[in-house]
C-alpha cells in the first residue's frame, strides 16, 4: 500500500511541481514486492527515467565526466524499462492498451531526450534548457510516470 500512496503523492505532485518529480521520496516502507510486478520494479523504472533530467542538465552545464551519444540515448530499449516492455512485458501484456500507451510513450521520452542531448552538445544550451523544463522532454517525462501508474494499476489488481 505504501507504494501505490507514493505513486498517487508523486502524480498529484507532478502537476504542482511543473515536471520536477524528483522532490517525492519514496516510501521506506515499501516492499520490493509492492513495487515489483511482472519482472519490473516500477519504482526503478520512474526514478531511472526522472534522473534521467539531472543527467542531461549536467551535459547543458557542461558538468559530467559521462560520455553519452544521442543515437544510444535516444534508444528505447537500453533501459530497465525498455528491456521489459520488449521482453517479459511484451509478452505478458502487449494486448493491455495500457501497455501499448507505455510503450509508445516511453519510446516518445527516450526520442526526446535525444533531442535535448543534440542541442546540448551542438552548444544550442538555451533550447535545450527549454525542451528539458517545460517543452517535449519534460511532457514526456511526466507521462512517463503517468503511463507507469496506469500500467502498475492495471496489472498490480487482481483479476
Amino acid at each position: 500500500m505504501a507504494f501505490r500512496q507514493w505513486l498517487i503523492g508523486l502524480l498529484v505532485g507532478s502537476s504542482k511541481a511543473q515536471g520536477d518529480l524528483a522532490i517525492i521520496v519514496p516510501p521506506a516502507e515499501s516492499s520490493a514486492s509492492e513495487e515489483e510486478i511482472a519482472g519490473l520494479n516500477f519504482r526503478s523504472a520512474i526514478d531511472t527515467h526522472q534522473k534521467w533530467k539531472n543527467r542531461l542538465q549536467d551535459v547543458i552545464n557542461g558538468n559530467t565526466p559521462e560520455s553519452l551519444s544521442v543515437e544510444e540515448v535516444s534508444r528505447d530499449d537500453r533501459c530497465i524499462l525498455g528491456k521489459w516492455l520488449y521482453g517479459e512485458g511484451a509478452g505478458k501484456y502487449s494486448e493491455y492498451e495500457q501497455f501499448r500507451a507505455l510503450r509508445t510513450h516511453h519510446t516518445h521520452f527516450h526520442q526526446c531526450a535525444g533531442k535535448v542531448l543534440e542541442a546540448a552538445l551542438a552548444g544550442d544550451k538555451t533550447g535545450a534548457q527549454a525542451a528539458l523544463k517545460s517543452g517535449d522532454f519534460a511532457h514526456a517525462s511526466q507521462a512517463i510516470v503517468l503511463k507507469l501508474a496506469e500500467m502498475y494499476n492495471r496489472i498490480s489488481k487482481p483479476s
